[in-house]
């Protein structure tokens, strides 16, 4: 029988898995360049943020890539970002790889207390919601974002 973290662990790496592909797509003298408004660098440290934030709740102050920044919760959180936008695209991928990674043995140790209650959510109307459909949600979120870097390479 497939436990809960299984499942959400093994989706995790597929969708990342999928991400990943497709920001490998994009020629390295492209992946800086902006296309329907964001680069496809800023997209992978997008994902990477929100996976440090959503999945390992990790709430130092290293985040510049949340998308929120003229928000309160997110300039509390803006500091040093582990990675900037403008590194090279070999860098980016290594810490999307990393922090992936990082998720993936995360969901997949995680005990059924991890899992359960509520987590932060700033697009909830009370800034929370219960921890899995916060995961539920955030998968969805890097489907999205890889459509997107789909969609800019046709732009």
């Amino acid at each position: 029988m497939t436990t809960i973290q299984t499942f959400l662990a093994d989706q995790y790496e597929i969708e990342l898995s999928a991400f990943r592909a497709v920001l490998e797509s994009i020629p390295e003298g492209t992946f800086s360049t902006a296309r329907l408004g964001h680069s496809p660098a800023w997209h992978a440290l997008h994902i990477a943020d929100w996976l440090r934030l959503t999945v390992l709740e990790d709430k130092t102050s290293t985040y510049n890539f949340l998308g929120w920044e003229d928000q309160a919760w997110a300039q509390n959180l803006n500091g040093l970002a582990p990675v900037d936008e403008d590194a090279d695209q070999a860098a980016i991928l290594a810490h999307l790889g990393s922090v992936g990674a990082q998720a993936v043995a995360y969901l997949r140790g995680a005990s059924d207390a991890d899992l359960s209650g509520m987590a932060f959510s700033p697009s909830a109307p009370n800034g929370e919601r219960p921890r899995l459909a916060a995961l539920g949600m955030h998968l969805r979120h890097i489907a999205y974002h890889r459509g997107q870097v789909q969609l800019g390479k046709k732009a």
